[in-house]
């Protein structure tokens, strides 16, 4: 009985603190949206100054509803009313708040501070989250990564980037490589000192960022990249090659196609895709040929956007006798919903010449063997 009493009592305590929490929080969310609606409607006196700070800076809740809306308008504000937000921040304290929170603070508090920081878009935040790089949690040091990325000024990637070259950041790439690209998205010759004397994860972090944000002003450095010992560098480089004068870009792209790395010549091949210029087809018919199954692929979806040359192109992979290429080149037509239009232009009888006839029964013979375990296609039957 005293075991049972004992249940019973439990289950009731724990139902009456589900109930009284409940209840706490409804009241709680309620006054919450009172107060968001009634500060809402003073928004702009606020802003102004028309309304005494004291009467929101003195309650916590009316203060964190004031910083959220804050924050919130900053973000989609336009330059003009940015400045106006962040000297709203300045005047009144928050700004002083969040830098000695990111400071001082602990745990959560003290990574939550130094992201908001990042949401000031300050460069007054910056000292702060730079010396949270230097914190023995991991979590801080994203946090304040994060932070800094956030912000997208230019001057909040020297820290990231004089650690990354120290390799004092130990934290993983892919904050790192997006904090740089936000902040040097409009200023990329800001990598470019350190990518010159950058070595191993440091410099393919880096060759990376570059090659999104690259122009055509860099295109020297990315010459220079597209022959680092790397590959992860080359593969970089061939991305950004895009960008690049095309009489440039395409004697690096080809010795990138014919790269000893597979991905590197993948890479190499998609540049030339997004280029695409009639002077690159002939790299591509010698990718067709590749050893590897991805960058065949890749090339022979290329080529099939040259509708013009596309002759000229089937006739090239004919001669090259490569089966595995005449396959290829069949897929990305299918793919692409041009097979049928191929084979109607090879049929036409004002095309019916000797080299109209060995491109069909090519094209024959790579069709069947290629789909040779598939059920026959109408379209088959007409090749």
């Amino acid at each position: 009985m005293e075991a049972i009493f004992a249940s019973f009592a439990g289950i009731a305590a724990l139902l009456l603190f589900i109930v009284i929490r409940r209840a706490t929080r409804r009241s709680y969310f309620r006054r919450h949206d009172l107060l968001a609606f009634t500060i809402r409607k003073q928004w702009r006196e606020i802003l102004s100054g028309a309304v005494n700070s004291e009467s929101w800076r003195g309650d916590p809740m009316r203060r964190a509803i004031v910083q959220g809306f804050v924050l919130r308008d900053l973000d989609s504000a336009s330059l003009k009313d940015r400045s106006r937000f962040q000297e709203f921040m300045r005047t009144n304290g928050m700004l002083d708040a969040y830098i000695e929170q990111a400071r001082k603070g602990h745990a959560w508090q003290r990574r939550n501070a130094l992201v908001t920081l990042g949401a000031t878009l300050m460069p007054e935040a910056i000292p702060a989250l730079a010396e949270a790089l230097d914190d023995v949690q991991l979590e801080t040091r994203l946090a304040a990564v994060r932070g800094l990325g956030r912000t997208g000024l230019k001057q909040a990637a020297e820290p990231i980037l004089e650690r990354l070259m120290t390799g004092g950041l130990n934290i993983p790439p892919h904050p790192i490589s997006n904090a740089l690209l936000r902040c040097c998205e409009e200023h990329p010759e800001v990598l470019l000192p350190y990518l010159r004397r950058a070595q191993g994860e440091a410099r393919e972090i880096l060759a990376r960022v570059a090659a999104e944000i690259a122009l055509p002003e860099m295109a020297d450095e990315m010459i220079v990249l597209a022959g680092d010992p790397l590959p992860e560098v080359r593969a970089s480089a061939a991305r950004a090659l895009t960008v690049m004068p095309l009489p440039l870009a395409l004697p690096a792209l080809a010795g990138l196609a014919r790269d000893p790395i597979w991905f590197v010549r993948l890479r190499a091949v998609a540049s030339l895709d997004s280029v695409r210029h009639p002077r690159a087809i002939p790299i591509l018919l010698e990718a067709l040929c590749d050893s590897n199954r991805f960058v065949r692929l890749r090339s022979a979806a290329a080529l099939s956007e040259f509708i013009k040359e596309r002759t000229h192109i089937l006739e090239n992979v004919v001669d090259s006798h490569d089966r595995y290429a005449l396959h290829a080149m069949i897929s990305a037509l299918e793919l692409a919903g041009d097979f049928g239009k191929v084979v109607e232009e090879l049929s036409d009888p004002s095309q019916h010449d000797a080299a109209a006839t060995r491109l069909l029964d090519s094209l024959r013979e790579g069709a069947a063997t290629l789909w040779s375990a598939e059920p026959v296609d109408p379209l088959l039957e007409k090749v």
